[in-house]
Parts: structure tokens; sequence; C-alpha cells
């Protein structure tokens, strides 16, 4: 199965000053800020996506800027990688958060954000289960997310697992806010999760296999992907130990085969036209069996 993967996609210029200023006040009272979409860098990574046009796409959150308004998503996400819309499946971001209970976010996705508003849901591929997460609500083994997560991994069948929320837990740049994603990470290594991938900073960065708390664990350990680099760009940030690979000043796409025991990876560079980063790995779970 071949899935893509990206979040920090749109943004657009709103040519209201009012709208620019307060986007989602604009929204709460009609008011239509209106977007020059002649220049966004989304559309890169829109056009890049359709060259695999069944492939599915995780979308790492942070999907319209800068507040998830409803006018945002129908006028400045929605002409750029609104025909994708079938084949998403999304997660919010903090970016979806600043417009109370990330209504735009929940409203434009519908069923495709997962039942009751609550931003995170499961799909299965083959030996594969997916998990949709959200890192801008309270997680944790006692958290009603956590409990959720849990109870999805105690009855998998599947020996791989794939995980995806907004925030990284570990990352080239560490930012306020992310204890939520801390606690995810530390779940999903506890059970053996094979993958994690994240947005939010923008740039993409592949980490070796982490142990909970973030230090390298070759053995056991759990692959981070950041990939926030559906329309965002951010300079090159001093590497960690752990860093495997990393690419600044790039718009881009993580494109991912799935197979029975492991994973390939490509990050499809698209500033430079070019493959950044590429190579394979086994799942954990399977790897434990062998």
């Amino acid at each position: 199965l071949t899935v893509l993967a990206a979040g920090d996609i749109a943004k657009c210029a709103p040519s209201s000053a009012f709208a620019k200023a307060l986007p989602a006040t604009a929204d709460l009272f009609g008011i239509e800020p209106g977007f020059d979409l002649g220049d966004v860098a989304a559309s890169e990574s829109a056009a890049l996506a359709r060259s695999w046009p069944d492939a599915p796409i995780l979308a790492l959150g942070d999907l319209v800027y800068s507040s998830g308004t409803p006018a945002e998503f129908d006028a400045c996400y929605d002409p750029i990688w609104g025909d994708l819309r079938p084949r998403t499946l999304p997660a919010p971001g903090n970016h979806e958060y600043k417009s109370p209970g990330a209504f735009g976010y929940f409203d434009y996705w519908a069923e495709r954000a997962g039942p009751e508003r609550r931003g995170y849901y499961a799909a299965t591929a083959g030996n594969w289960l997916i998990l949709a997460l959200n890192s801008e609500v309270p997680a944790g083994p006692d958290s009603d997310q956590g409990r959720w997560m849990q109870a999805r991994l105690d009855a998998a069948p599947q020996s791989c697992v794939l995980a995806y929320y907004h925030r990284p837990a570990y990352s080239l740049t560490e930012r306020s806010g992310g204890e939520n994603a801390v606690k995810l990470f530390r779940q999903l290594q506890s059970n053996g999760v094979t993958l994690v991938l994240n947005g939010h900073n923008h740039f993409y960065e592949r980490t070796a296999p982490l142990a909970a708390d973030g230090s390298l664990d070759e053995k056991g350990g759990t692959v981070a992907f950041t990939v926030g680099t559906g329309g965002r760009m951010s300079g090159a940030q001093p590497l960690l130990d752990v860093t495997r690979a990393a690419v600044f000043d790039t718009v881009g796409l993580l494109r991912l085969e799935l197979g029975a025991e492991g994973y390939r990876w490509w990050y499809h560079d698209t500033t430079a036209d070019r493959i950044a980063d590429s190579g394979d790995a086994p799942c954990n779970r399977a790897r434990e069996t062998m």
C-alpha cells in the first residue's frame, strides 16, 4: 500500500486587513476575507500528491492557516487541496484549535475526522493498524484518548502499527505545548509501534529508533518522522545525536510503502525536485517474532 503524508499545508494571504488580523473573529461575523491563491506553496505538494492518484494521504495537522476557520478551509484549503479530500485522512493541529473547538476543521472534514468530533480514529490496511491521534486534547493512559488507543492496540492482530498526530514529541525544534505529544509517543512506543508521523515543525526530519524518553533505542525503538512541509518552510537547525536525516527550506511529501512485515520510505522534495531521503525498515512487532 502506498501512503502519502504531510502537514502544515495551506497558507493564503487574505485581502481584508481585518480578516488578516483577526481571522476567527471575522469568520464569526460573516466577513468574507478573500484570499490570494496565486502564489501558495501548498500548490506544489498538491501537484505532487496527484502523482499517486490512489494513495491515501495522512494530513498531519495545521491544514490551513491561520485559525482553521470555515472561510479558510472553503476559500484557501479547498481550492488547492480540495480534490484530494476523498482520500485524505486528517489529524488536527494547534492552528485548527485557534477556532473554538476546532469547529472549522470538524465542519469541513465531517465524518472523515472521526466520530464525535474527538479528532482521533483508526483504520486498517493489510497487516497495518493506522492510528490518527489528536495532540491538542488530553493524552496519556488515563485519558479518554489513551484508553481508546490502548484498547485498539490490545485488540489489534496486526504486527505493524503507524500512528500520526500533529506535534512531535521529540524533534530538532522543541516548542511549547508538547506535553500531550510526549504522552502519546510514550504510550505508543511502549506498545511496540513501528513509526510515528508528525507535522508542526516546518521541515523534514527522520530520527533513529527512539525509546519512550527520546533516547536512542536501536533494537526496539520507534522511528519518528516530522513532515511539516506541505506548504510551509523553515531554515536549518542544529542536528541531534538521534537525527538520521533532515531537510530544510523544502516543500514536499513523505511517501510510504507499507508491506507485510516492514515499510519503505521516500521524502520527495519539490523545492529541489529530488528524493532527499529514502530507506526501509521492519515492523517492530514483526521483528520481535523473527
